[in-house]
């Protein structure tokens, strides 16, 4: 077979192949040669006849691939200023190889070959360009490198400053002091009122939601200057209040404050709290804000007797009951509620390490309900932190004859091997 290498003077025809070498016939649709008969001989190097050039895959002596050497041309992208390769340009070709380009029309190539195509072509083109091309390449457009330089050496302009917003007028920020007054005031006095762990939950969540629509509104506003002082406690106090409140109401939820009485202790006490006393501080006598948060109140311990009737009802049978709460380090509340019903037949309180005995039991059916906790608030009648309610699960029958009268006794300590089961009950459907 014939070795492949570099032309010697002058560029090679390309023509049909003598014998030895494949015949390739006229280029199909896409510009690709198609297979003929071999002849023998060496192929001819001359002009090129009608149609494309015939490319076909060198067997050994393969040119080698890398930088060119000297004189040969750069392959690499098209320079600056060069032909578009992806398509014939139109009109006359200036510089082609031979005496002009080959006749006949030209085939749009197909998607699938667009690649390979588009390679041979600017294989071609750039033989022709010669060292020019690449020095026209390298040297690049003068015009085009001082757009650049001057794009990058140049500073780009400082950003103009924006204005500081206008301060408000007094009058303006009292109107906001007002209105955050109109939210929060009524929400606080249903956190006052509050007589049960649920009325507490929505108590606090209320309050969280006025304190979530009035800061916002002081975040970014300029106050007059006899408020500046006050105006920077008043935004920090609305974002301590609003990270208070929301761990408030997660304790409420969970039992930790179970009434109103402990929940107004923990705001008053809290250092949000403090910087909303001192921005109203602050304001002096210029500004009216704050009026319905109270001075700082303590959590307290309120505890009742043992054997204290919370609710004493009718007490006039023969039966007795007694609450064991010796090893419990918890005060608690029983009542007696007649099966299937919501209000107690009576209630007692029984401290921690304790016993007591009600007497005087009244026949009948009765569901035992339990309340544990601390500090117990006679206003609301339950207590105000560290809450729980339970049930029994077993019903109490109380019933007399001539003869005999029925006695129970609870022991009200969780034990391994205890007979008797409790179930928790939710606050709002705890008899009263």
């Amino acid at each position: 077979m014939p070795t492949y290498g570099p032309p010697t003077s002058g560029m090679p025809a390309y023509g049909a192949p003598t014998s030895g070498m494949p015949a390739y016939g006229t280029p199909d649709a896409y510009g690709m040669p198609t297979p003929g008969t071999p002849t023998s001989g060496m192929p001819a190097y001359g002009p090129p006849t009608s149609g494309m050039p015939a490319y076909g895959p060198p067997t050994s002596g393969m040119p080698a691939y890398g930088a060119p050497t000297s004189g040969m041309p750069a392959y690499g992208m098209p320079p600056a200023g060069a032909p578009n390769w992806g398509a014939p340009a139109t009109g006359a070709v200036t510089g082609g190889p031979g005496a002009g380009w080959p006749s006949g029309d030209r085939v749009a190539p197909g998607r699938s070959r667009n690649k390979l195509i588009v390679g041979v072509v600017a294989a071609v083109l750039l033989l022709v360009c010669g060292v020019g091309g690449v020095a026209a390449f390298v040297a690049g457009d003068p015009d085009q490198k001082r757009t650049s330089s001057g794009a990058a050496g140049g500073s780009s302009a400082s950003p103009t400053p924006s204005k500081a917003p206008e301060p408000v007028t007094a009058t303006a920020y009292q109107t906001l002091l007002t209105e955050a007054d109109a939210l929060m005031g009524p929400a606080w006095q249903k956190v006052v009122a509050a007589k049960n762990q649920t009325a507490t939950v929505e108590a606090v969540q209320a309050l969280a939601e006025a304190v979530k629509a009035s800061g916002p509104r002081f975040a970014n506003l300029t106050p007059p200057k006899e408020a500046a002082a006050g105006h920077e406690q008043i935004k920090r106090a609305f974002e301590s209040l609003s990270s208070d409140f929301s761990t408030l109401a997660g304790s409420a939820k969970s039992g930790e404050v179970c009434a109103g009485s402990s929940a107004v202790a923990q705001v008053t006490g809290s250092q949000a709290a403090t910087y909303l006393r001192e921005a109203v501080k602050a304001f002096g006598s210029a500004f009216t804000f704050g009026a319905w948060l109270p001075a700082p109140v303590a959590q307290q311990t309120r505890t009742l007797a043992n054997g204290t009737m919370v609710k004493k009802g009718t007490l006039n049978g023969l039966g007795e009951f007694t609450i064991n709460n010796s090893g419990s380090q918890s005060d608690v509340v029983v009542s007696l509620v007649p099966n299937g019903g919501k209000v107690a037949a009576f209630t007692v309180y029984v401290s921690a390490g304790k016993t007591f005995k009600v007497k005087k039991v009244k026949d009948g059916s009765y569901q035992v309900y339990m309340a544990t906790g601390v500090d117990w608030d006679a206003g609301v009648a339950g207590f105000t932190r560290s809450c729980e309610f339970e049930k029994f699960a077993d019903i109490f029958e109380f019933k007399t004859t001539s003869k005999q009268y029925t006695t129970w006794e609870i022991t009200l300590k969780a034990s391994v091997g205890g007979n008797a089961d409790t179930d928790s009950v939710d606050p709002g459907d705890y008899p009263q």
